[in-house]
């Protein structure tokens, strides 16, 4: 106790005697900042305030107002003028002078000091001073903020006033650039200040006024101190506005009209004449308008001062600006060293009053708190399970001991609870053991949950307790974070709870609320991607009804095979489960192995003859050959008129028709593409494209700018133009754009090869496509819909149970070989559901007997390609087999197939060829 009471002594004493010099410090260093910091604040007020950018901006857009106008043609810009005074707010007026001695001025009706004319009307906004050439009496026009005339009243010229001798009338004159005119006393309101001017092309001069009581006024509000002294004077030590400006309107002129300046010296500022010497410096020195400024103390009349020299950028008087600032130190610090004053008193009284309290209730504590602190300790590291803290004698200290051993209960109990709704995916469950643990934590004697919609749980004797005593009926409601009602939990007590048990329900309901709506919202959130899937495939269907039924019958196909897959219980899949995650995941796989489908034209994809794009053009070549009849009728004609033998010559033409009728009729066949192309049929396509047509109009006249670069590729041919019948023309092959260009090191691993055309729409070279009716290019273009999948997919943001759903929708054109596409996987480096996703993509492709080119196939066919295929290594063989034991296409065909595709399977036949 000796060591300890003088150490506490010590010690505050210490901390006091710290904390008074720190404090005398800081407020000193905080006064510094604060000073530069309003000093930073004037150098931007003032250097906008003076600033003439916006103003000279605005007399470039009135030179042209200088020109000879009407009073009237002049008053019908007063908009622009006020648009002008808006944007530059510290200039007081625009003047125009004419080159014939005509004067136009608009000015504000309210200056910095008050009315500018006196007897304004009081809605005053805006005064209109025009004189008109060669006359001494001019008119006074008032506006208000509408620009409505209040008032017009006649005005004279000043005695012996000249408009060609105003400062910035005469420096304009002859001026290439914008002049600044030295301070002067204003024509139409009396103050002092300058003009930006600038001359104009026809002799005459518009310019802008800027008092320097605007300045002034700025200057009022940066008083720090009643004893502050500010003032801005050029770098020749002439004060150009001062706070209150005293004596600055009783200054004197020159011959030429510019005022003569007063000094520091002669407006009684000592401390500012003190800073005199630094101020060429500050004006001249590069750089010295962007340096913060430096404050220094020197002694003044008897008095400490702090003075700060600041340039500023400025065009008054030539040159830059400074402000010089002069703070009474003992003004600036009398009430934070008073502060500092008696905070380090208080504290050092509070200490010597706590000493003894201290050391009366130390030994007492200590050991209590030692204890606390262990437990405190153990709860921090969730040690929830420990022996209680003893009681102590100290009420308080007990209390807090009570308290802290409950606390501990509690936490534990609640996080007991939390752990299991947490843990609980399904609502159901959930809502159960939310009402159970509720009930039994509470102490209740039953309970009711009830949650949209109108779902209704009851646990424990809901009834009245035994004997006269009514049930009490406590309410706790189930609010989203938002405030929204989720449901309601009612408890059942016998007796009335007390008020900690009843918080205790409270905190517990706000904790179930919690875990009721993130379960809600998870269950919101795949309902939402649920329906988000739904409109792609709707999407997709959109555009092509046969692909949109291929996307919803897929994924019943993966789903009835993952089954068999799970319920094998032999063979290579007798240990392969699917956990409820798993099938998620597949589940929104196949629905959207083809989304990148919806980039896919769907021209390509419903592509049913040869020579279709938008439209199939077998209608332009039958015009050809009707042109080429035509053309023989009139040739036969002309034989007749010109004596021919006419029998002979009727039957040269019916025989020449015969055989173009014969030609046509060959090629709307090839253009159907349900035989395959022969050698020999292919040489009489060339043949009869060899024919020629007269064309007597301009092929580049109304087409598309892009059509037009394509035709631009080949020479025009005067008209008229014997062109083939059939051709592959320049203008037929559609490039593939830089952009539409996949990258060798692309991110996705693709190897597909892409060809060098976007699209090849030659006649022949799409008439005579071997099989089918799709061409290389157009085979490539639908092909790609799974590059746009896999770039879809990547895109997404899937959640860690969601990871795989790209790899299992983009793998069902991939062969177990390797020689698929578009990555070239091998079976090895596809997961079994991205094997599963190919055999059912097949399958439902061979047996859909919604397409345009071709009919379903019956299920003998389609199961015996599926064989081959697996046979080839095209297919997964084990899944395949799986596929047939397990019955998948017979659950498939009795939902989705017609009667006339459903015919006789030998199984053993196909499971024998897959098997050998």
């Amino acid at each position: 106790m000796a060591l300890f009471l003088p150490l506490v002594c010590g010690t505050g004493a210490l901390v006091s005697a710290l904390g008074v010099q720190h404090t005398a410090q800081v407020i000193s260093s905080a006064s510094t900042q604060t000073l530069r910091a309003l000093v930073g604040e004037l150098r931007a007020q003032i250097g906008r305030a003076i600033d003439p950018a916006t103003a000279l901006l605005e007399l470039r857009r009135m030179q042209e107002l200088a020109e000879d106008r009407s009073l009237s043609q002049r008053l019908a810009l007063l908009p622009s003028f006020a648009d002008a005074l808006a944007k530059s707010p510290t200039f007081t007026a625009y003047q125009v002078a004419g080159r014939r001695d005509d004067l136009f001025i608009v000015a504000r009706a309210m200056g910095p000091r008050g009315p500018v004319l006196p007897d304004l009307p009081p809605r005053a906004s805006l005064v209109v001073l025009a004189i008109e050439p060669g006359r001494r009496v001019g008119k006074k026009l008032v506006f208000d903020a509408d620009l409505r005339q209040l008032s017009a009243t006649q005005m004279a010229l000043p005695p012996g006033f000249v408009l060609r001798e105003r400062p910035w009338v005469r420096l304009a004159q002859g001026a290439t650039r914008p002049v600044i005119a030295p301070v002067h006393r204003f024509a139409f309101d009396g103050q002092m200040g300058v003009t930006l001017s600038l001359s104009t092309p026809g002799g005459g001069a518009v310019g802008a006024a800027l008092p320097l009581s605007g300045l002034a006024e700025l200057l009022t509000r940066y008083r720090i101190t009643p004893g502050t002294q500010l003032a801005l004077v050029t770098p020749g030590g002439s004060v150009l506005a001062t706070p209150a400006m005293q004596g600055m309107d009783q200054l004197s002129q020159n011959g030429q009209g510019a005022v003569v300046m007063p000094t520091l010296s002669q407006l009684g500022m000592p401390a500012l004449a003190a800073l005199a010497p630094r101020l060429k410096e500050a004006g001249a020195r590069p750089g010295a308008i962007n340096q913060a400024p430096g404050f220094s103390r020197f002694r003044m009349a008897g008095q400490v001062w702090r003075g700060a020299v600041v340039g500023l950028p400025s065009p008054l008087q030539g040159g830059n600006t400074v402000l010089l600032m002069a703070l009474p130190e003992r003004e600036l610090l009398v009430e934070a060293r008073q502060l500092a004053r008696d905070g380090g008193l208080a504290t050092l009284l509070v200490l010597l009053l706590a000493v003894p309290v201290v050391v009366l209730v130390s030994r007492q504590l200590s050991a209590s708190l030692r204890r606390l602190a262990a437990q405190a300790e153990a709860i921090q590291g969730f040690e929830l399970e420990g022996h209680a803290v003893p009681r102590s004698r100290i009420t308080e200290v007990d209390a807090l001991v009570v308290a802290f051993n409950g606390m501990r209960a509690t936490i534990r109990r609640f996080l007991h609870i939390s752990a299991l709704l947490a843990a609980e995916e399904n609502v159901d469950r959930l809502l159960e053991q939310l009402l159970n643990e509720s009930v039994q934590v509470s102490g209740a004697c039953g309970g009711t949950l009830v949650v949209p919609p109108d779902q209704r749980l009851e646990q424990g004797d809901v009834g009245a307790p035994e004997g006269d005593a009514a049930a009490e009926r406590l309410a706790l409601p189930l609010l989203s974070r938002r405030g929204e009602g989720l449901g309601e939990l009612v408890l059942h007590f016998a007796e009335p709870p007390e008020p900690a048990r009843v918080a205790f329900c409270r905190a517990l309901s706000g904790n179930a609320a919690v875990a009721l709506e993130t379960r809600g919202l998870i269950a919101a959130q795949k309902a939402l991607f649920e329906s988000f899937i739904q409109l792609i495939a709707d999407a997709i269907d959109a555009k092509s009804p046969y692909t949109g039924g291929h996307c919803a019958r897929v994924p019943e196909l993966a789903r009835l095979l993952a089954d068999a897959a799970c319920e094998a219980r032999s063979g290579p899949y007798a240990d392969f489960q699917l956990t409820e995650l798993d099938r998620e995941a597949l589940h929104l796989a196949s629905w959207l192995h083809d989304c990148g489908k919806v980039t896919t034209p769907e021209y390509v994809v419903d592509k049913a003859t040869k020579l279709e794009t938008l439209h199939d053009r077998i209608h332009e070549v039958r015009m050809r050959f009707e042109l080429l009849k035509a053309a023989a009728e009139t040739d036969h004609w002309r034989a007749v008129a010109e004596g021919g033998d006419r029998q002979g010559l009727q039957a040269d033409l019916e025989r020449s028709w015969a055989e173009l009728d014969a030609d046509f009729a060959f090629v709307a066949d090839c253009n159907l593409g349900g035989e395959f192309m022969a050698p020999e049929r292919i040489d009489r396509l060339q043949a009869i494209a060899a024919r020629r047509w007269r064309r007597t109009l301009d092929d580049r006249a109304g087409v598309s700018g892009d059509e037009l670069r394509r035709r631009q590729r080949e020479p025009e041919q005067p008209l008229p133009a014997w062109e083939p019948l059939l051709a592959d023309r320049p203008h037929h092959r559609i490039e593939r754009l830089p952009q539409q260009r996949l990258p060798r090191d692309n991110p996705w691993g693709i190897t597909m090869a892409e060809p060098e055309l976007l699209y090849d729409r030659g006649e022949l070279h799409n008439l005579t496509i071997s099989r089918g009716t799709l061409n290389n290019e157009e085979r490539y273009k639908i092909n790609e819909h799974i590059i746009q999948t896999i770039r879809m997919l990547a895109a997404l943001p899937f959640p860690d149970h969601l990871a795989a759903v790209p790899e299992i929708a983009t793998g069902h054109h991939e062969t177990t070989d390797g020689r698929g596409y578009p990555r070239g996987l091998t079976a090895e480096q596809m997961s079994p559901l991205a094997r599963m996703m190919a055999i059912a993509d097949v399958f439902e492709a061979l047996t859909a007997a919604d397409r345009p080119y071709k009919s379903g196939k019956p299920l003998s066919v389609a199961l015996a390609i599926l064989v081959t295929m697996a046979s080839e290594r095209h297919l997964d063989r084990e899944l395949l087999e799986l596929f047939l034991e397990a019955g998948v296409w017979r659950t498939y065909a009795e939902r989705f197939l017609g009667p006339d595709q459903c015919d006789a399977v030998d199984l053993e036949a196909l499971l024998a060829r897959l098997r050998g």
